[in-house]
């Protein structure tokens, strides 16, 4: 079997949680339908219909329940926000394979823009962290009519090795399939909409090189690169709260 197919593979990748839904108050869930008879779950953090909505890819080992705080974060810079799990995530259905990273955000993406998006005036963000960031990228691609900008927080650039550094071994071919599919710093060079990187100086897990070269590969189009320091993978929030919205809330405020 194709290494981007096995569930075998997929476990040494992906580390799921599942979840027992409890719909915070003024928040609503979603079951959105992907290929194969599966669902994710996804929850909408809604403030004002009016105001920017962001579509959020979450990082691994996240659930969407764990931004039931940050929810109200984006609130106060006057964002919505729409985050979706992975399948076998949350209260999602399935498992997820390294293929269906590739394959589901564009399902999610048409989803959201026929269900979801509810501002006449503002186009909606699209933000990945961390293993999200893949998947936010090929939304921004896919996508650029649909969305003002992108955002991605200790994200990758180059697929590969972080396999390889999981025993997760590919062939030539393989490898090609990868870097098109899941390599950032690969798909960001046909981006045509404003993007934001965001990462920590002394992550160790996904170190700032992938940051900045993301940052080179990206057509010159108002992007931004935001290296916080003192901060690693998981505490740019709790190190850096004002900076770091004050990043994501300049960068939008000029977008359409």
């Amino acid at each position: 079997m194709n290494p981007l197919d096995s569930k075998d593979v997929a476990e040494r990748v992906y580390y799921p949680t599942k979840v027992i839904r409890n719909t915070p108050h003024g928040a609503r869930d979603f079951d959105i339908p992907v290929s194969g008879g599966d669902t994710l779950g996804a929850r909408f953090y809604l403030k004002n219909p009016e105001l920017r909505t962001v579509l959020y890819f979450h990082g691994n080992g996240e659930t969407v329940p764990d931004y039931d705080d940050i929810a109200l974060m984006f609130h106060a810079i006057d964002m919505n926000l729409f985050v979706v799990d992975y399948r076998g995530y949350g209260w999602s259905t399935g498992y997820p394979t390294l293929r269906q990273l590739s394959t589901d955000p564009p399902e999610v993406a048409k989803y959201f823009l026929e269900k979801v998006v509810v501002s006449p005036l503002k186009r909606p963000l699209v933000f990945g962290r961390s293993l999200g960031s893949s998947p936010a990228t090929d939304v921004a691609v896919k996508f650029p009519d649909n969305f003002s900008g992108l955002i991605l927080e200790s994200g990758f650039a180059e697929v590969t090795p972080l396999l390889h550094l999981l025993g997760v071994q590919l062939n030539p071919e393989q490898t090609a399939d990868a870097d098109r599919m899941f390599s950032n710093s690969h798909k960001l060079k046909s981006i045509r909409i404003p993007a934001l990187i965001l990462h920590g100086e002394q992550d160790q897990l996904i170190q700032v090189a992938h940051a900045r070269k993301n940052f080179s590969s990206l057509p010159a189009n108002k992007n931004k690169l935001e290296i916080f320091s003192g901060s690693g993978h998981n505490d740019l929030i709790a190190r850096n709260r004002s900076a770091y919205f004050k990043s994501i809330y300049d960068f939008s405020a000029n977008l359409p």
